[in-house]
Parts: C-alpha cells; structure tokens; sequence
C-alpha cells in the first residue's frame, strides 16, 4: 500500500483536552525551553492554555481533511494547529507531537523525521506566519504559503507505511 492511498480518517483519539495536555506538558518540562517572558509565571501560562476554547480546538478536529492524500493532511494539520497558535509556546512541538500519534492510532508508520530538517521547517514557518494574514477558525485549512512550508517537509521526511500488525 503507497503513501497515496494511506490516510488519517480517525481522529477519535484526540479531543481538545488532549492539545492542552501536551501543550502543558510542555510548559511543565524543565528540560525543555518554554517562552516565559519575565513578567509571566508558569501558572499564568498554564492557565493560558487551558482557557483556550474547547470549541475552537474542536474545529480542528471536525473539519479535518479526511479524504486528501497524507502528506496533503499533515500540511493541513500543521497548518490548523501551527497557524491558529492557540498556545503562548511550542504550538510546532504540540502539533507534531498530536499529528505522530495520529498516524499511529490510524496504522501509519510516522518513522523518524530528521530533526534538522524539522527545525528548518519550525522556522521557516515561523517566518511564514508572520507573513501572512492571521489563520482564523474558518481558513484552518486553506492552502497558503504555510501549508506550503509545511507540504515540503512532509514530501521531505515521510515515507508513509501501513504499521505492521502484531
């Protein structure tokens, strides 16, 4: 079975509170960097994130491209989550992070992605978003300059397989 007829159909397995959790994972990690600026605390950021309206996390879920090729519906992914920012920080790692166990809970293989090329593509698409209009609820998945970064690295680090069954 090729990467072409591979595709994420299911995303029962996420819900918004999933998005909050890894994101505060995150924030609570201190091995990992987080964006505190020096007038926030840790808990004023935590509470940013679980602020964040259920019902727009929500949005990302349900208007899922379910029928494009994957590597179509990883840019899309990225491009949702990544362009929307809903967090002060990691918003990259948090949908990375949801899009890996996405595949995996629809039987695709998300190998190793080259983490050179994945900070290339971070700020790349840092760069990007900056540069275009702000992503709102109703162009999560509009086909732009930034789902186009995002596209690349995709056809760059993904050889999507079926996951062996055991």
């Amino acid at each position: 079975m090729g990467g072409g007829t591979l595709r994420i159909t299911d995303l029962s397995a996420l819900r918004p509170e999933n998005f909050k959790l890894r994101n505060t994972k995150f924030l609570m990690d201190d091995s990992l960097h987080y964006d505190v600026q020096t007038h926030e605390s840790r808990q004023q950021l935590r509470h940013s994130i679980w602020v964040v309206r259920n019902g727009d996390i929500r949005r990302v879920l349900e208007d899922f491209p379910r029928d494009e090729p994957v590597h179509d519906q990883c840019a899309s992914w990225m491009h949702a989550v990544v362009g929307k920012h809903f967090f002060p920080d990691a918003n990259h790692r948090t949908a990375i992070a949801l899009l890996r166990q996405l595949l995996v809970e629809n039987s695709i293989n998300p190998g190793q992605w080259s983490p050179e090329r994945t900070r290339q593509a971070r700020d790349e698409s840092h760069r990007v978003r900056r540069e275009i209009d702000p992503i709102r609820l109703d162009t999560l998945y509009v086909r732009d300059e930034l789902w186009d970064v995002w596209k690349r690295y995709f056809e760059d680090v993904f050889e999507p397989e079926p996951l062996e069954k055991s």
